[in-house]
């Protein structure tokens, strides 16, 4: 089983050494990386609790500092305010402080002020224990309102000297911020931990590519081909591993198999010399023989050779009598029907609409003339006869052509070009052309749509040449993909029998390559088809 088969079908993927190792390493590194993101997540929960600690001691260490700067007999407390009401607010995450001063000698205290609303303070006798506190103490405690905080007591200490406190300082920081970004560090963690494991992977998955799975597969190739019997085969491993090791003992291997293989090629070509006379006498025995065969297989071939050409002779001569045939069968009504137009043309009293219909109807019948003229003339190359064609005038005339037809199925028709847009052309083949085109757009549109028709000057114009590139663009159903490559065939058609030849766009493209264009198909299955060809231009008279 090659490593292609390998490849493609997942079962026996499941049984090679790279699925092994990459379902390996890869339920490692998934667990490895999950277990980091769990441990930086949780680090990060913790180190947002620590420095929401800090920030929380740090805020009363600097209201005490505030206090002892500005008022440390706490006489006029709205300087007070002011400091807290910077601090420490509902929309904060030091949502409340709170500021006791000392009574007397003991460890009694009373509320200065607060940051919030002081009748909600709860405060008791059993606060002013922590007046004997010699530094800020910390303790995380639920909410009311279901979250938790950090309350911080911290004495007032005077810095002149070893005096008792002058008060007590109590301190809240909400963590319900601090939640909120650990939860973003969570989300985010989850969601970036799926690509990073992807990405591992994949990695992974090319990693083991790369270092196993390639080497391997060249020994196996090389392995098939010399069992196919191809001696030079090596395999193109350089590397200093032990795969690498392998490879050359396998080209070792591979190099004594060809000696032993020239040895043999030897060994054969002294036999055959051994085998020489015998050969020779054997030789001279059927040398008549062979004569013999020889000219008997020279007169088969020539027999063989005198029935093709008879074959091909009378299949020439039933395609002039059939040709022959059709071109009597179907010249004699055209004349007829050609003279009876005539006939009617001559009247004087038609109306004038009849009369274009007429004039329509005859220049159709010239053109199936010429058809059949030109069946009688199959073997010679058509002769254009190019002249100056306005894209106007022509278009004016084709559309006179498709009236019937584009009404009875619903087609629309609009043309875009350049007022000077002038054609070098022979407008017999390029009626055919449009006709062509028209024909397959309608087919591909059942239930009606739209034709667009857009000239602009070709890529390939220049002061010595003009060139015009024309785009037949319409809403139909598209071709699919894997029919693109033979829409050009003679005789191709995926119309249903009986209704296409096949020929619609291999005649386009001999046309528009006879007047030294090109001609290419843009198709996608769905969404319409255009086809995009150009054409020799001429100087507007």
């Amino acid at each position: 089983m090659s490593f292609w088969q390998v490849r493609i079908r997942p079962l026996a993927w499941m049984r090679s050494l790279h699925a092994k190792l990459f379902l390996l390493l890869g339920l490692v590194t998934s667990v490895l990386t999950v277990a980091v993101a769990y441990s930086i997540v949780r680090n990060s929960r913790r180190e947002l609790e620590s420095y929401s600690r800090r920030l929380t001691i740090e805020t009363a260490a600097t209201v005490e500092t505030d206090i002892l700067e500005r008022d440390p007999t706490f006489k006029d407390p709205d300087k007070l305010d002011q400091v807290l009401a910077s601090i420490a607010g509902p929309d904060r995450s030091i949502f409340q402080i709170d500021v006791f001063r000392r009574v007397g000698k003991g460890n009694e205290v009373d509320l200065v002020r607060s940051s919030g609303d002081e009748n909600l303070v709860d405060w008791g006798p059993e606060i002013g224990s922590y007046l004997t506190l010699h530094g800020p103490q910390a303790e995380l405690v639920d909410l009311n309102t279901g979250g938790r905080a950090w309350k911080v007591y911290l004495p007032i200490r005077s810095r002149k000297g070893n005096t008792p406190p002058l008060g007590l300082i109590r301190a809240y920081c909400d963590l319900e911020r601090w939640e909120v970004v650990w939860d973003n560090n969570l989300n985010r963690t989850l969601r970036t931990l799926p690509g990073v494991l992807l990405g591992e992977f994949i990695l992974l998955w090319l990693i083991l590519r790369v270092l196993i799975s390639d080497p391997i597969e060249a020994m196996v190739l090389a392995m098939q081909r010399i069992e196919r019997g191809e001696s030079s085969a090596r395999a193109p491993v350089r590397r200093s591993d032990e795969l690498g090791l392998i490879a050359a003992r396998f080209n070792v291997m591979a190099v004594q198999l060809e000696l032993a293989g020239e040895e043999r090629e030897a060994l054969i070509r002294e036999i055959r010399g051994l085998n020489a006379n015998l050969q020779d006498r054997i030789d001279v025995a059927l040398s008549e023989l062979q004569t013999k065969n020889t000219e008997l297989a020279a007169l088969v071939e020539r027999n063989a050779l005198l029935r093709e050409e008879l074959g091909a002779q009378e299949r020439l001569a039933v395609a002039g009598q059939l040709t022959a045939t059709f071109a009597h069968e179907v010249g004699t009504p055209l004349n007829l029907v050609t003279g009876h137009l005539q006939l009617l043309d001559a009247q004087k009293d038609l109306p004038d609409k009849t009369r274009e219909r007429l004039r329509v109807i005859h220049a159709q019948i010239q053109r199936v003339g010429d058809i059949v003229r030109r069946l009688l003339d199959l073997t010679r190359r058509p002769q254009l006869h190019r002249q100056a064609q306005p894209f106007s005038d022509l278009f004016a005339d084709l559309q006179q052509l498709w009236a019937p037809t584009l009404a009875a199925h619903g087609v629309t028709v609009e043309a875009a070009a350049p007022a000077d847009c002038c054609l070098e052309v022979d407008r017999k083949q390029m009626e055919q052309l449009f006709l062509n085109l028209m024909n397959n757009a309608i087919d591909a549109m059942p239930g009606g749509g739209s034709v667009r028709i857009s000239v602009a000057p070709g890529e390939e114009s220049s002061p010595a040449g003009l060139w015009w590139e024309l785009q037949f663009q319409d809403s139909g159903q598209g071709i699919p993909a894997e029919l693109m490559g033979q829409v050009f065939r003679p005789m191709f058609t995926t119309k249903p029998e009986g209704e296409g030849t096949g020929l619609g766009l291999s005649i386009c493209r001999e046309i528009v390559r006879n007047h030294g264009g090109e001609i290419r198909i843009d198709s996608t299955e769905g969404t319409g088809t255009a086809v995009v060809f150009t054409l020799p231009g001429a100087l507007p008279a």
